[in-house]
């Protein structure tokens, strides 16, 4: 019988609850690989040993918990592989169908397998002690598993490879206790395939000396037979036939397997020794079909599974990968690349960390060959150089681009600041130090407006007479608050911007002897164009804040005076910082110009459309800014702003005479 201590009544639309409590396999869940419970491997029962959280679908980030359930033993369908060491999902059956649970080793029982493998001569004792000394030793061998002791397969603090006692059947002494590691405790699986070995360490047996880290012996660029898989609670090992008898690596190769098919290619295709980037190139066949015979998975490439070619031709044999040739879809780009950066290095191919002849070019104006994007959205190009055609990327902090004929483009660089992590203690108060800073309003977290002003180097002033608090940056920005208000006004340079009409008014904090007052995480989105995550939902720790900014550099700002049509079009770059958690919630820069004279000063502001390009390396990428304003003929006087919320990053007049004035 469940025994439920919590339920969270979910509201929804009758096609969202279908699809919540739609019961699925985890593979529907990219980021949750799983494996059918077997009893080996993964537990068929769980033990939970406090009360635990369930979930629709396995992602704590993207839905509440349904409610919770206390300590009990539970049917497992599905989990994750690493329940000993770390989280792991778990699909369990409930009375209410199946639903999803996260847990930590320490929060859990479970039974160990029904057999395990002996992989050496292993010492049998009475009971679960080494102090009486052994009553007999078993070769190596497979045994039937009776008990083991509590907590079996968790490693102990400050131990990775604890010894466990684990109660087996023997067919002389009856049951008898084994003290074994926990990458001992396993099981062999056999198998029969060729695979292949850029590099591995290797050792007589399926384990490893967790404390110095010795091996046997070291390997190179090899292809082996592997005849047997050695799966304990810390990983697997796998065997392989040498000269010398069997060894044991510690990962899986790459398994090679018949795969007769043709390859179609654009492009020339080097071929390498081995299915290895960094083994020599055996030569480069020109563009055309290429027959291959078996293929190679690398299923442990940092950037996902990569697949090798075994090519052979009348003229050449080696072996073949996408990723290591020159990319078949690269494009003419007619860019110019201003580098900055003090080194920039060139690679063979795109995509990869193999030098071009281990070149490398100082900061310089560069026209490139072509341009190629990665399947990550990642822009490479291909340019000419001291050491023959390569490949480079740009550092997003330090270099330009230019687009053909767009040489007075505004360059727009953003780069996030944080500004901390700020918890919220038992009672609902956040805290800074010995301070209390601020507490949860009306279901959302909202903070005192003199640490808001001193954390982001605001001049609090007031109030005044009317109870007005104004707050100014020194970069010409402010903004007056006043409590009970929902018309907020802003300031460029002293002179009235805006009025800011917010859903809710500020209040005073009834604890603050200044009369501060209390601005809520949308206050300060809107008003000081902060991002802000609220982790409510955290498994461990404490509930908490996170608050950070987009800081924008803008450069390349030479305003036109004049244009030849009835309208202006202003461009732009904006090198973006696209790092984003996924709990955190932030305004995004905007661009307007409007009319300083128009009678309708609404209708007048023109907004700039932003579009993302590509990426430009790890969370940054480029965006085109492209932005059209109707002129009258003559003199137009006009107001270009940069905001992030309401808060004006730069601002500036300027006027245009337009043609037939």
């Amino acid at each position: 019988m469940w025994k439920k201590i919590s339920i969270l009544i979910l509201f929804a639309a009758g096609i969202q609850l279908g699809l919540f409590s739609a019961a699925g396999h985890a593979s529907e869940y990219a980021d949750t690989p799983t494996e059918q419970a077997d009893g080996m491997f993964i537990p068929k029962q769980l033990t939970f040993v406090e009360n635990m959280p369930y979930y629709v679908i396995p992602n704590t980030l993207l839905n509440q918990p349904e409610g919770s359930f206390a300590p009990q033993t539970v049917e497992v369908v599905e989990a994750e592989v690493h329940w000993a060491t770390s989280g792991n999902w778990w699909k369990i059956k409930t009375d209410i169908g199946d639903r999803w649970v996260k847990t930590a080793p320490w929060q859990i029982e479970v039974p160990p397998p029904p057999t395990l493998r002996l992989m050496s001569e292993t010492p049998l004792y009475a009971r679960p002690s080494e102090a009486g000394g052994k009553t007999a030793a078993l070769s190596p061998q497979e045994v039937a598993v009776v008990d083991a002791e509590k907590s079996w397969f968790r490693q102990a603090e400050g131990e990775y490879n604890p010894k466990r006692w684990i109660k087996i059947r023997t067919t002389w002494l009856g049951d008898q206790w084994v003290h074994l590691h926990l990458d001992e405790i396993g099981n062999l699986l056999p198998l029969d395939r060729q695979v292949f070995y850029p590099s591995i360490y290797y050792n007589s047996t399926p384990h490893v000396d967790y404390v110095s880290y010795q091996y046997e012996g070291y390997l190179t660029s090899i292809f082996v037979h592997q005849t047997a898989k050695f799966r304990s609670l810390l990983g697997s090992s796998y065997q392989f036939e040498t000269a010398q008898g069997p060894k044991w690596a510690f990962g899986p190769g790459m398994p090679i397997v018949p795969d007769k098919q043709l390859l179609k290619r654009k492009q020339p295709s080097p071929l390498f020794v081995y299915p290895d980037e960094y083994s020599e190139i055996a030569a480069t066949v020109p563009a055309g079909e290429l027959t291959v015979t078996e293929t190679a998975t690398d299923p442990e490439a940092w950037w996902g599974s990569e697949r090798w070619y075994h090519v052979k031709t009348d003229q050449a044999e080696g072996w073949f990968s996408p990723t290591y040739a020159e990319p078949e879809d690269a494009v003419d780009d007619t860019a110019s690349l201003v580098l900055k950066a003090s080194v920039t290095s060139i690679y063979r191919f795109p995509n990869t960390r193999i030098s071009l002849n281990n070149g490398q070019i100082g900061p310089q104006t560069v026209q490139p060959l072509a341009a190629w994007t990665a399947p990550d959205g990642t822009r490479w190009y291909k340019i000419s150089s001291f050491v023959g055609q390569g490949w480079i990327q740009l550092n997003p902090y330090l270099d330009g681009v230019v687009l053909k004929d767009r040489d007075q483009d505004i360059q727009v660089r953003s780069k996030r600041s944080y500004q901390g992590v700020f918890y919220q203690n038992e009672a609902g108060e956040f805290t800074h130090g010995s301070d209390t800073i601020g507490r949860i309003m009306d279901g959302e977290p909202a903070f005192r407006s003199d640490f808001v002003a001193s954390l982001y180097h605001y001049e609090r002033i007031g109030p005044d007479a009317e109870g007005w608090w104004t707050f100014k940056h020194a970069n010409g920005y402010a903004v007056q608050v006043k409590d009970g208000e929902l018309a907020v006004k802003t300031f460029w340079d002293s002179q009235p911007a805006g009025v800011v009409t917010l859903t809710e008014a500020p209040v005073k904090d009834r604890d603050s002897k200044q009369e501060a007052l209390l601005l809520s995480l949308t206050h300060l989105r809107t008003l000081f164009g902060i991002t802000a995550a609220y982790n409510d939902k955290v498994a461990y720790g404490d509930k908490h804040v996170t608050l950070s900014t987009l800081e924008h550099e803008i450069s390349g700002f030479d305003l036109p005076k004049t244009a030849d049509a009835g309208k202006l079009h202003l461009s732009g770059l904006l090198y973006e910082d696209l790092y984003m958690d996924e709990k955190e919630i932030g305004p995004k820069l905007q661009i307007m110009v409007k009319h300083r004279e128009a009678a309708d000063a609404a209708s007048s502001v023109q907004l700039a459309q932003i579009n993302h390009l590509y990426k430009l390396g790890y969370q940054s990428g480029l965006a085109d800014i492209g932005l059209d304003v109707p002129l009258k003929p003559g003199i137009n006087p006009l107001t270009i702003q940069f905001k992030v919320g309401e808060r004006i990053v730069l601002q500036r007049d300027w006027e245009v005479t337009a043609a037939g004035g």
